[in-house]
Formats: C-alpha cells, structure tokens, sequence
C-alpha cells in the first residue's frame, strides 16, 4: 500500500477532530494494541520503570510534539504535545506509530553497495576518491540545522556544492525570495490573521503544511458558520475534502488556475478595487480567461469582488506560480499581517540542486531528503536512510540513526510564519552499525563543525537576544532564563522557542510587470514527493481504518 503525505496528513486531521467525540479511536487502539503483539519483529518491551518524556518529531520537516511512554528504556506509545504552539497536539498516523518503526523489518542495518553488503570504511573510501577526482553535491531537505552547517562546511572544503531540495510548500514562495532577495527559509505565511484566504488548489484541511495549524485557525474561526470570520475559498477542478469544507469552492478546468489569477488581477485593476498599477496589467483578457477556466466572465468578476470585501487576503498555491504569487503583491498581502511575511533574518544557503553545474562525480543524500527522490544524474550517489523503501537506485545505501536515536535540532517549517527552534534528543541509543551523515564526514574531515557545539552556540544566540518566548509545561520569556543552559535544558525536555511576530514592511517585492502565465504540475503530485519509506503496523491501521481517505475516483462538481 503507498501512503503519501496528504493520505497521512488527512488522516491525522481526522484524528485530532474526532479522537474526543466517539468512542471508536478507543476500541481501534485495543485491536490494534492486540493486532500488534504478536507481530515476530515487535520486540516484548522488559519488564521496568514506566515513564513519559516529550521531544519532538523528526520523520518530516514539521517538528510536532511528542509525548513518548517508555516502559524500562523503550518507546511503547506516542502522542501529540497540546502544549505545542503550533501543532497544538496533532500528529499524522506515521507520528503515532512511530515507535515501531526502528524495529521495522525493512529498518537498514549495513552498508550496502549495489544491492551486495558493504562496510563503512569501502564506503568512506569510495567517497574520498570521488572527492579527489572531480565536485560533489551534498544535497540536504531541512537546512538551518546543525548538521546542515556541516554539510555545508565540508562543501566549501573539499569541492562541493552544498543543494538543497525544497518542499512543494517552500516552492511556493521562491517566487517572493526571487522579487525581494530574501530567501525561501526566511518567509511564511500569517495564516493567523488573514480573513479571505484564496487556494488555488492548496489542500489546506488535508495534508498542507503543519499538522494541526490551519486545521486549529479554520476550526476556531469559520468551522459550521454561514458566514465565518475566516474565509476559504478553494479554487480547483474537483471537489476534494478541502473543498468540501471551504466557505466556496470554485471548480475550474485543470491547470487553468494560473489563467484565472491573471485574470482576478485585470478586474482588480479595471475596477480599481486595488491600487492602480500599469505595468502589472495582465496580458490575458477575461474572456480568454473565461474560455479556459470554464467559468463565465460574471463569475471571475464576482470572485474578484468577493476577495476584495474581507481583507487581508491571501492567496496560496500548492506549488511554485509567479502568477498566484503577483496577485498577493496587487492585493499587498505582501510584508503585511495576514500576508506572506518574513519570520527571520537569517540567511541561510538554499541554492536548489539543479541550479548551477550538474556534472557530479558524486552526491551524498542525507537521511532528510525523501525516498521517493532520485537526482536526475549519471553521478555516484551515496544515499543515507534508516528504512529500505525499495525501488531506488542509489549505488551505496548507508544505514543512519532511527527515530529518537540522534539529537538533533529542528528549526522552524517551511509554511510556518513566525521562527521557532527546538531540540528533539536521543531517547534511545544509536543502533549498531548506523552513521549520521556529520559522523561519516567528521571520519573524513576532523576539522568539520561539531553539531553539540553548533546546538549550544545557537542556544547562546536565542538567550542573548532576550527575544520570544519557550513553551514548555508553562510558557516562559526568554528574557526570565537565567541562562542559556537553562534555555536548552527546556528545550531538551521538549519545549519550543518562539520567536517574536514578523513586524509589518520588514521586506519589499520589486515586480515590474506581470509574469506569463504558466501550467502548473498536475494536481497531486506535490504529495508523491513525501512518501515514508516503511509504514508501522498501528499506523497502517490507523489510516486504513479512519476511513478519511479519498475514494480513488474523485468526485466532479
């Protein structure tokens, strides 16, 4: 069965709404809970002292809170942190079932080079010499980490280009990085305070973003009101949950979504609804826009009108479209509250890989990168993962930490507007045989950043900058710490800084004339991208038996 990140992600929104209201999420446990004893690869947890710790989850770039029991050292349950500002106790099924996936059978325990066992020191070999023959990549998913400043230093020391791989959320935004020259790990959206938000196809109620956040926004101010104090309306060909959810759905034709945004900004400006504008004019004419959309001219004149009358509005796509993007610089939901907004000013490396040279004598993937990728390359790839999805062609597999195994550090999410930092710490030991990436660069390169050092120093930073807040068991200033030791020991027992709210103008988007209008990628497919290699046995049954799944044909309007 293949599960993608929106299957998971609909499913933990079902989860969260229903888990308080029937008793069925209960009785499912038990079976499940009896289901799953006699699986032979489950290890009987020893008999021992009982207790509860908080971290974080690492299996997506996300960070939601966890709450892990252990029975005698080992992880026997997990559950979502409510204390959590952002997620608020929503976790996805993987996130549940999360504490049997080190013990999955398809978990890897060697080295592997072309399907044949290996050993680390042919691996470290067969990297040093590709090193010494011609550039490598080392292609990272979550940058802004410690062990992202180690792939990155290695880079610069030893020819090669450090790439990153951007989700489909941070695709959106690269537009703005490109018009203001702040970069993608910097923007996000204030969801919090927008009033109209229009998606061009975002499934926001069903696997967009962070679990919990807009699900919790969308709960609190539009669930079951006529007429809401958030807006949605969802603008896409069929009626998918989101849809079946918003304030209006808008059916259009399939990839037209980039037409009708052009087409919303002519009336804006025709109409003088937005600030008068000449050289944003769009080229497509309404009736055009009309032909390809499916909708008729009155109904692209009345959405516009309809954006208009609840502000601040924000438009969201599910992928990068500069044409989406310029109806958020007419509509100045840029550098605004409720708009697109910069959280931070770091700047971080994030040069996508296909950008620049692609002739690679070698790429180290880290463990972050997802399964389902494969770099389009004749370049010798060295891939870092815990669990064998099957199906890739990476010529070396190389077996790195499981969950709970490493400290790590998680900075903020992609869609998230505000920055935040925590720590997800090792509950349990390393599994034999295993390597992070910064422990199989560190055997080549002893000079390379220590990650425990960049944790601290990054702790350092937070204190000194008496800036935002740490939520833990109760919610404290950082300007109350009396230390920044203090400060990580809170973020070790899972507690989330916060950082202070994106102040209005921080940036300005230069656009000089309206983009040309593009066919976005087939909808759904920014979902295949994340795909877990492997599926725990109480998660599979979680998600097989929520029954929130979407029936394989979809419904038309």
């Amino acid at each position: 069965m293949k599960v993608s990140r929106r299957d998971l992600l609909i499913g933990s929104a079902g989860v969260t709404a229903g888990i308080f209201f029937t008793p069925v999420p209960w009785k499912l446990l038990g079976d499940v809970s009896i289901w799953t004893q006699n699986w032979r690869w489950i290890p009987q947890p020893a008999h021992g002292p009982v207790e509860t710790k908080q971290s974080v989850c690492t299996l997506c770039a996300a960070g939601c809170g966890v709450r892990v029991r252990l029975a005698g050292g080992w992880p026997v349950g997990i559950s979502g942190v409510g204390t959590h500002p952002l997620t608020k106790g929503a976790l996805c099924p993987l996130g549940f079932g999360a504490h049997q996936l080190d013990w999955h059978p398809r978990r890897l325990r060697e080295v592997r080079h072309r399907g044949r066992k290996a050993t680390w020191d042919e691996a470290q070999a067969a990297f040093e010499k590709a090193c010494a023959e011609g550039p490598v990549a080392l292609v990272d998913a979550r940058p802004g980490r410690a062990a992202s400043s180690v792939l990155e230093a290695f880079a610069a020391k030893h020819n090669g280009s450090y790439r990153v791989v951007l989700s489909e959320e941070s695709r959106a935004l690269t537009p703005y990085a490109a018009w203001s020259g702040v970069p993608v790990s910097a923007l996000g959206y204030d969801l919090e305070n927008a009033r109209t938000i229009v998606s061009f196809g975002a499934p926001l109620l069903d696997g967009w973003g962070t679990p919990g956040r807009f699900t919790h926004v969308w709960s609190d101010r539009a669930a079951g009101a006529t007429d809401p104090q958030l807006r949605l309306i969802q603008i896409e060909p069929s009626l998918s949950h989101t849809a079946a959810r918003a304030w209006r759905w808008i059916p259009v034709a399939e990839g037209s979504e980039s037409v009708l945004a052009s087409a919303v900004a002519r009336v804006l400006l025709e109409e003088r609804m937005v600030k008068p504008q000449a050289s944003l004019m769009p080229q497509v004419t309404i009736e055009a826009a009309a032909a390809q959309t499916g909708l008729s001219t009155d109904a692209i004149r009345e959405l516009a009108r309809t954006i208009v009358q609840n502000q601040p509005v924000l438009a969201i796509a599910p992928d990068a479209n500069p044409s989406i993007a310029a109806l958020n610089v007419l509509l100045g939901a840029v550098a605004a509250p409720g708009g697109i907004v910069q959280k931070s000013k770091k700047q971080l490396s994030q040069v996508p890989l296909g950008s620049g040279p692609n002739s690679y004598r070698a790429m180290l993937l880290d463990s972050t990168v997802p399964w389902e990728f494969t770099p389009q390359t004749n370049a010798e790839v060295f891939r870092f993962a815990a669990w064998d999805g099957g199906g890739n062609k990476a010529d070396w597999l190389l077996p790195s930490p499981g969950f709970l195994e490493e400290l790590t550090d998680v900075p903020s999410a992609p869609t998230s507007g505000v920055e935040t930092y925590t720590l997800a710490v090792n509950l349990l030991t390393q599994a034999d045989g295993t390597k992070s990436p910064a422990q199989f660069l560190a055997k080549i390169d002893s000079t390379l950043p220590d990650m425990e050092k960049a944790i601290h120093m990054r702790c350092e930073e937070l204190f000194k900058a008496k800036l935002g807040t740490v939520f833990a068991e109760q919610a404290v200033p950082v300007v109350n710490f009396e230390s920044a030791q203090k400060l990580e020991e809170q973020l070790r027992k899972g507690g989330v800084w916060v950082g202070e709210s994106p102040r209005p103008n921080g940036f300005k988007c230069t656009l000089k004339q309206w983009p040309e209008v593009t066919r976005p990628a087939p909808l759904g497919d920014w979902a295949e991208t994340w795909a877990p290699p492997v599926f725990p046995p109480l998660a599979e049954k979680l998600y097989q038996e929520s029954d929130l799944r979407e029936a394989p044909a979809r419904r038309q309007a």
